[in-house]
C-alpha cells in the first residue's frame, strides 16, 4: 500500500509537521507500506523535522502558490501525482487540503482521510473550513480527531458517512532521563506568536505575575507575525528582561529541563504538543481549559492546573500559587506519567495501522 501525507508545505516547523512526520517515520519503520509526502509546495530545501530517508517527496508547485485562483490547478497536478505515483491513501494532515483530494478521489478512486489539527468549532484564517468539514463527513473514507471532545463535537453536527476515531498527538521521550529542577526560577511558554496562542493575554498574566516574584523570568520560546505588537505590550507592562521573546530555538530541550512551570494561554487548541512535550519534560502545567486538548492532558490539581478560558485573573492566581509554592510544584512533577500511555507512539501507531486497513478494505 502507498501511503501519501498531502501537506501544504512539509519543511515548515510547526506541530502539525512535527507530528506528521513522526507518524509517517513509524509507519515506514514498522509496516511495509510505501510513504510519500505531497506538499503544495516546499519553501526550503530541506524539512525542519527529520524525514527517514526511505520516505519520498513530491510537490505540486515548484514556488510557494495560494489563492482560489489555482483551485483546479491544483487538483490536476494533485491528480497527476496520485496516478504516477500509484498512491492508494491520501493522508490529510489539515482539513482544510480535503477540498483538493476529494475530487481527485472521485476520479481517481483514491481513499482520503481527513486528519483535523484544530477543533471542530475553530476555523481559523479560512472560513470555507465549515465546508470541507461537512465535505469530508459526505464523502471521505475516515476522519481523524485529535481528541475525544472533538470526536463528539463531529458527531453531534455532522451526518456522517464515514468512521470519526479520535488518535491524540504522540507524547515524544526526552533523549535523556529528566530530573526535574525544584529550585528552578524559570516560567516556560511556547508556540506560534498569533491571535491563537494567547500571548496578549498571557502579557497580562505576567504584569500580575513577575512584579511580586522579583528572581523569576519568564521565557516565550516561537516566532511569529504577533511579535512587533507583543514587544510593545511587554514594553508597555514594563516586563523588558523579565518577559522575554526568545524566538525560534534550536535547544528547546534545554530550556524545559531548566523551567519550574509551563502555562499555555491559548484560546483554542486541537491537542497542544507543546503540553505533551512539557508534560514528558515532568513540568507542572498551567493552561486555559480551551477547546480542544488541555482538559485531557491535564488533571487538574494532580499534575497541573486548569483554568477558565480567557480568564486572566484566574491564570495569574494559578500561577502565582505554583511559583510560590516549591512543594505543590514537585508534587505535580512527581505525577506528570499520570495518564500518559494513551499518548505513547506505539499506542497511537496500533491505532493508526488498524484505521488505515478499516479504510482499504
Amino acid at each position: 500500500m502507498h501511503v501519501g501525507f498531502f501537506s501544504g508545505d512539509i519543511t515548515r516547523s510547526g506541530g502539525t509537521e512535527n507530528v506528521s512526520i513522526m507518524i509517517a517515520n513509524e509507519l515506514f519503520g514498522k509496516t511495509n507500506y510505501e510513504i510519500s509526502f505531497v506538499s503544495l509546495f516546499e519553501e526550503r530545501d530541506a524539512p525542519f523535522f527529520p524525514i527517514s530517508p526511505g520516505i519520498r517527496r513530491f510537490s505540486l508547485y515548484a514556488t510557494p502558490t495560494h489563492g482560489i485562483q489555482h483551485y483546479f490547478d491544483t487538483c490536476n497536478r494533485l491528480r497527476k501525482i496520485v496516478t504516477e505515483r500509484h498512491i492508494d491513501l491520501l493522508i490529510d494532515i489539515d482539513g482544510i487540503l480535503d477540498m483538493y483530494s476529494l475530487p481527485v478521489k472521485r476520479k481517481t478512486g483514491v481513499r482520503v482521510i481527513s486528519w483535523e489539527h484544530f477543533n471542530y468549532l475553530q476555523n481559523p484564517g479560512v472560513p470555507y473550513r465549515k465546508l470541507t468539514r461537512r465535505w469530508a463527513a459526505c464523502s471521505a473514507d475516515g476522519i481523524v480527531t485529535l481528541t475525544e471532545t472533538d470526536k463528539k463535537l463531529y458527531q453531534r453536527n455532522l451526518r456522517l458517512k464515514c468512521p470519526v476515531m479520535a488518535i491524540p498527538n504522540p507524547m515524544e521521550k526526552p533523549d535523556a532521563p529528566v530530573s526535574y529542577n525544584a529550585d528552578s526560577h524559570l516560567i516556560l511558554s511556547s508556540g506560534r506568536l498569533t491571535y491563537q496562542k494567547g500571548f496578549d493575554l498571557l502579557v497580562k498574566v505576567a504584569g500580575k505575575v513577575l512584579p511580586e516574584h522579583p528572581d523569576w523570568t519568564w521565557v516565550i520560546l516561537g516566532e511569529g507575525e504577533d511579535r512587533p505588537t507583543l514587544e510593545r505590550e511587554i514594553q508597555n507592562a514594563h516586563l523588558n528582561g523579565r518577559l522575554i521573546l526568545k524566538g525560534r530555538v534550536d535547544d528547546v530541550d534545554s530550556y524545559y529541563r531548566r523551567a519550574a512551570v509551563f502555562v499555555m494561554t491559548s484560546r483554542f487548541e486541537g491537542l497542544p504538543m507543546v503540553l505533551l512535550e512539557a508534560k514528558a519534560h515532568r513540568l507542572p502545567l498551567v493552561s486555559f481549559d480551551c477547546l480542544t486538548g488541555p482538559a485531557e492532558i491535564i488533571e487538574d490539581g494532580v499534575n497541573g492546573v486548569i483554568v477558565p478560558p480567557n480568564d486572566i485573573e484566574a491564570m495569574a492566581t494559578a500561577v502565582d500559587g505554583l511559583v510560590g509554592n516549591r512543594s505543590t510544584r514537585i508534587e505535580y512533577s512527581n505525577m506528570s506519567d499520570s495518564n500518559v500511555e494513551q499518548y505513547a507512539i506505539d499506542t497511537i501507531i496500533k491505532s493508526w495501522i488498524r484505521l488505515l486497513y478499516e479504510v482499504m478494505q
